[in-house]
């Protein structure tokens, strides 16, 4: 990308959070053609505007409440990344929960490239990347449709997981602390998952890098609680080491020797 001028820059990177997402400083060092260092000055100066709220490696918005359909556009080939190394993680021949999330929605598409699966979820849209009713079984949980979160939720929901036992629970993370667990936004978010983790019997957690820092007010799951958590890059230090003193098993891509991308865990 052709070097742009401090201001002109300042507005892009502005432009980027209002999608709802995060973004990660060496990415944005190598989209602009400008140091790391000069990332992290402009995400001080954004800060002080009031418009994001930086993490380790990155920032987030200051609100991340963007429509579904902007939040898919960010970070899409890191999110594709962490949907087919958790849909590797996947036991296929079980009964599967997807929450619903971006990041979810990857793991579903990296899921009908395989066998037929059995799934329930609370996120129409992954029915219909699964091809309910052709290839793989899905199963809509009812409640009140959230547009902004292309979601369903409300008891009804609470209600549908209550009565199963899930095999494996694919769940996305709002954020990840180094010292409570995964957060979230809201007191429903934080009973819909701790109830999805109490009704399956294995849980693959994704979270993009932009995630790890991220504040939020309810947890969700303790660190040690975790199990398993699939990232698209190394977490920072603060992190790993926490989560592998934890006994948490991060998995997360590197390139191998022909440069193509292979798992890589922290050997947990």
């Amino acid at each position: 990308m052709t070097k742009l001028p401090a201001a002109s820059r300042l507005q892009a990177i502005a432009d980027m959070l209002r999608t709802g997402e995060g973004i990660g400083i060496a990415a944005m060092a190598e989209r602009f053609s400008v140091t790391m260092e000069t990332i992290r000055r402009d995400l001080v100066l954004l800060e002080r505007d009031g418009l994001l709220t930086r993490v380790h490696g990155g920032a987030i918005p200051v609100s991340r409440a963007a429509p579904l359909p902007s939040r898919l556009a960010s970070l899409s080939a890191e999110k594709a990344v962490i949907g087919k190394l958790a849909a590797q993680n996947a036991t296929r021949d079980g009964w599967i929960f997807i929450t619903h999330g971006s990041t979810a929605l990857a793991v579903a598409k990296a899921l009908n490239d395989g066998p037929a699966v059995s799934v329930m979820t609370n996120m129409p849209a992954i029915a219909e990347v699964l091809q309910s009713g052709l290839k793989h079984r899905v199963t809509l949980t009812g409640g009140e449709y959230d547009y902004a979160n292309g979601a369903l939720v409300g008891e009804q929901v609470l209600e549908a997981i209550s009565e199963c036992i899930f095999d494996t629970a694919i769940i996305t993370a709002y954020g990840v602390d180094p010292v409570h667990g995964l957060v979230e936004s809201s007191k429903y978010l934080q009973r819909f998952k701790r109830l999805l983790f109490e009704r399956s019997r294995r849980r693959i957690f994704v979270a993009d890098h932009s995630k790890f820092g991220a504040s939020g007010a309810y947890v969700s799951v303790s660190l040690s609680d975790i199990g398993t958590i699939v990232t698209d890059e190394p977490p920072p230090a603060p992190f790993a080491d926490g989560l592998k003193d934890a006994g948490v098993r991060v998995v997360y891509p590197q390139k191998d020797e022909t440069n193509n991308m292979e798992e890589y865990t922290n050997g947990q």
